[in-house]
């Protein structure tokens, strides 16, 4: 199976389609910049297509999730710490 590569029209689409439809949730959502940058360390952590991408409220502070299908076809949550762009647990 021939994975595609990610492009950066693609990331930017979905974290503006994200953002847009986070807009109206209150304090949980982020700017697209944040996400994106989000997205970019998820990837660069775990390469692989982008299956999902959540901003979540944990323990008092915004984490941006992101679902990946990696090169076995396995799909892995990797959480960001925006603030950061870095892994978290």
């Amino acid at each position: 199976m021939m994975m595609k590569k990610i492009t950066g029209t693609t990331i930017l689409a979905a974290a503006l389609l994200f953002s847009f439809s986070n807009a109206f949730a209150g304090n949980e959502g982020l700017p697209a910049d944040q996400v994106i940058s989000a997205i970019q360390a998820a990837v660069a952590a775990t390469p692989g297509n982008i299956h999902e991408v959540e901003v979540e409220q944990k323990r008092g502070k915004l984490i941006v999730e992101v679902k990946i299908i990696d090169a076995k076809g396995q799909k892995v949550k990797v959480k960001i710490d925006p603030a950061n762009n870095t892994v978290t647990q």
